[in-house]
């Protein structure tokens, strides 16, 4: 084996290596749906789409079935999902929950040029056995453990001890789970491979080898530490961004009663008694509103008219029944997240020396 070999091995694309094209449900799809998918298809996981087509998770049979003990016979469980029959009516009933309610969220992808290295690598960090591909949008096929599988199974059968770039090599088998190379041993038929992926979510230990240095595997090293905390740090954001558009959405849909506006002003009542000229009526994402919050960010005029929801009640209120009265009210950013505008605070105030 050449350095070359291995070389073009762990450059391998995803595209040349994924299942397609992908098959995928979605997400108003029910859960007895899905399993009806996945035996007709012979697969174990399916991406999952909202109405306007963008992967929003994917649903494996694990999650269907709300991960029974053990691995082994879910093609029978799914079967039971499917007719509707089963151990008692909670598992029967369960197949008519829309799948959205049990997929995996937030989705970890990749895009068509990742290279084997780099998927291996994300499903380590990730701890996954598969992920959609997905390219201007939309999934076009799924890559696997038994892929990279695949990949290493397709070396040539050589020892490796004394070839260059073996560190590496050996770098990518330890991620996807792979038998051992180093020697005749090695299982060589596709059916050992696919095997040894699903076996189990973790690959064995191997035993040791003897320790062997090399820059070429300090640097996968490094690279496989980088690539763990960018990953880990880009699904906290994405389900922070989730997080922080269902809190926007439900500020804009949400709008002050009566009641609530009179807390409000008694909680202002207690501030003024405490020697404060100010209170703090309401913090909301920028995102409420329309521009963003860049208009309270530069003090421009016509801020309010930017506003949405429970903080455009609040200012409507101020402006019919407080302001004749004296009060202001003045909004401020109160939080910036990494230089950008983070929450917005509308702030009654009263003024006093």
């Amino acid at each position: 084996m050449t350095h070359m070999h291995l070389d073009s091995a762990l450059h391998r694309l995803a595209v040349e290596l994924m299942n397609a094209p992908a098959v995928v449900a979605e997400e108003t799809a029910t859960i007895r749906e899905v399993a009806r998918l996945m035996l007709a298809e012979g697969i174990h996981a399916v991406p999952i789409l909202s109405a306007s087509g963008e992967a929003v998770g994917i649903a494996s049979d694990g999650d269907l079935l709300g991960r029974p003990r053990g691995d082994g016979g879910h093609a029978w469980w799914l079967g039971m999902l499917v007719d509707g029959t089963g151990a008692d009516e909670a598992f029967a009933t369960h197949g008519d929950r829309p799948v959205r309610e049990v997929m995996s969220a937030p989705l970890v992808s990749i895009g068509p040029r990742n290279t084997a290295q780099e998927i291996a690598e994300a499903l380590l960090a990730h701890r996954v056995k598969r992920l959609p591909v997905i390219e201007d949008g939309r999934v076009i096929g799924v890559v696997s453990r038994t892929n990279l599988l695949a990949v290493v199974e397709s070396l040539p059968r050589v020892r490796l001890d004394d070839e260059p770039g073996a560190g590496i090599l050996s770098f990518l088998e330890s991620l996807v789970g792979g038998s051992s190379l180093r020697g005749v041993d090695r299982p060589l038929t596709a059916h050992a491979a696919t095997a040894r992926a699903v076996e189990a979510l973790a690959p064995a230990p191997s035993p040791q080898p003897q320790p062997q240095f090399s820059a070429a595997d300090f640097r996968a090293r490094v690279s496989s530490f980088r690539a763990e905390i960018f990953d880990h740090e880009e699904k906290e954001r994405k389900a922070a961004d989730l997080e922080r558009r269902r809190q926007v959405k439900a500020l804009v849909d949400q709008h002050v009663n009566a009641r609530l506006w009179q807390e409000m002003l008694q909680h202002a009542q207690l501030a003024a008694a405490g020697g404060e000229t100010e209170y703090l009526l309401l913090q909301f994402p920028s995102d409420l509103c329309t521009d963003g919050g860049r208009r309270i960010d530069v003090a421009e005029e016509g801020w309010e008219e930017t506003l949405r929801g429970e903080a455009a009640d609040i200012y409507d209120r101020w402006r019919k029944e407080l302001k004749p009265q004296g009060f202001g009210l003045s909004a401020r950013i109160v939080t910036y997240v990494d230089g950008i505008i983070g929450d917005v605070g509308l702030f009654l105030t009263w003024g006093g020396g």
